[in-house]
């Protein structure tokens, strides 16, 4: 989508990229080098990946950089439309940029792209202080900036996960319960339970029930911090029951 606004023109999604380049290339030739983008999502430990589609988490920041040839003077880069025009030191060749990207109970897709540009006289893309966002605009009779390589598209899909472990009652309600989650980094964190009493915005998990099978659930939504960035996380509960017993339920929680 393009917006016209007393004759600046804003761009959303990235289409409008290549309509640039196509102008520019008719205008006197397309300067190709190449560039890429990487996000660090992906990985068990946190390093960069060139996935064409990636997980993350709620709440989770994610880290991305784009290399780019020497002779590159700008990148865009957006996420969904809120894009950034950054200039690229000549002795890096390379921007970094950290997103947050948030999800309900469905899963939802982002698209980021990057894309690096050559001046071909004045930067045609400007910022508005007023309106807080960057405009391409391109002056009469200058030679319009050249894209300087293929736009690098990365999806991240964003979502959030409930833990639900089911739990039959011995002789009622549980008298304690140890809940730990354990990341694939090995680092676990222990999750307190958390009393009607304390209030909606307490942490720790709830136990609901029973229903009228005696079933009792431990519910919880875990943090970015709390599960692996990729792969699966374990969730342990130590029961102790009414009746004095002890129970040890395990599951998988899968955090791609």
């Amino acid at each position: 989508m393009v917006r016209l606004e007393g004759g600046w023109v804003t761009r959303v999604g990235g289409p409008f990229l290549a309509g640039i380049a196509l102008a520019a290339a008719a205008a006197g030739g397309c300067v190709r080098t190449s560039g890429m983008l990487w996000a660090d999502t992906a990985t068990p430990t946190g390093g960069f990946s060139r996935l064409a589609r990636q997980s993350a988490y709620d709440g989770e920041p994610v880290t991305f950089e784009m290399e780019c040839a020497p002779g590159v003077n700008y990148v865009v880069f957006g996420v969904e439309g809120n894009e950034t025009v950054v200039e690229v030191p000549t002795s890096l060749g390379r921007y970094r940029d950290v997103r947050t990207f948030r999800a309900g109970d469905k899963p939802v897709t982002y698209e980021v792209y990057a894309t690096p540009f050559v001046i071909r006289g004045v930067r045609d893309w400007y910022y508005d202080s007023a309106e807080k966002a960057w405009y391409f605009h391109p002056r009469s009779g200058d030679r319009t900036d050249v894209q300087a390589g293929p736009e690098e598209t990365i999806r991240i899909v964003c979502y959030r996960r409930e833990v639900r472990v089911p739990i039959k009652g011995r002789g009622g309600p549980p008298k304690a319960i140890d809940l730990r989650l354990t990341a694939a980094s090995g680092e676990v964190t222990r999750v307190p339970w958390r009393r009607p009493a304390d209030g909606p915005d307490a942490r720790g998990f709830l136990l609901l029930g029973p229903d009228k099978k005696g079933l009792y659930e431990v519910t919880y939504q875990p943090t970015y911090k709390e599960v692996s960035r990729s792969g699966t996380t374990l969730v342990e509960a130590l029961v102790t029951h009414a009746d004095g017993t002890l129970e040890q339920v395990r599951q998988d929680l899968d955090t791609p």
